[in-house]
């Protein structure tokens, strides 16, 4: 009797050491589910092209007058050989962009002119100029960003001459007889973008 309990205790013993194999033989033929990639960060407003979709271009918004902007503007305007094609593009005085302890003055564009901001240890820290012309021919297709906007405006802007240490550095033409404007940063990228969205069009 006792031979026949041992005998069975082994074959059952087998057995089990039979199906455990067989399973481990069956999860090691299946291949480890991996699990889902993480998901991509926003990168914001730009896409990863660096090109967005079409905005409301800031300066589509009503015109402001002569005296919500420095005078320095329509002064040098007055002078440029095109003030009878493209109109005064500017920053207002309570423009957001605007930096503590910054002062105002002229900043040479032959042909056209320029409105530069200096800080006290930084000279021409900011600024906005129209170029004189009206060439479309600028290629934008190399900036890092681009931006169209409704009206037909277009900018593209990226640190001058792709250089990371220079300033930061935008063209911009609007529909007005395909004006062309320089718009310029030694602050950042960031502070570039707010320029922009300040920019509008000062009343003749």
């Amino acid at each position: 009797m006792k031979f026949f309990y041992k005998l069975l205790s082994t074959l059952f013993s087998i057995t089990l050491c039979i199906g455990l194999l067989s399973c481990q033989s069956e999860l090691s033929s299946k291949p480890i589910a991996k699990a889902p990639p993480l998901s991509k960060p926003s990168t914001g407003a730009l896409a990863n092209d660096g090109h967005t979709a079409t905005p409301r271009a800031p300066w589509a918004n009503p015109v402001i007058k002569n005296s919500e902007t420095d005078a320095i503007y329509r002064q040098e305007w007055a002078k440029s050989d095109n003030k009878a094609l493209c109109p005064i593009l500017a920053l207002p005085k309570q423009a957001s962009s605007h930096l503590a302890s910054h002062s105002v003055r002229r900043a040479n564009f032959a042909g056209g002119w320029g409105v530069a901001y200096d800080l006290p240890n930084k000279r021409s820290a900011y600024g906005i100029a129209n170029a004189g012309t009206t060439n479309t021919n600028e290629t934008f297709d190399n900036w890092p960003y681009n931006v169209n906007y409704q009206d037909g405006s277009k900018v593209g802007y990226g640190h001058e001459g792709g250089d990371p240490s220079a300033n930061w550095l935008a063209y911009l033409v609007i529909p007005n007889n395909n004006c062309f404007y320089n718009i310029w940063s030694a602050q950042s990228k960031a502070h570039l973008e707010q320029i922009i969205l300040d920019l509008r069009i000062v009343s003749f």
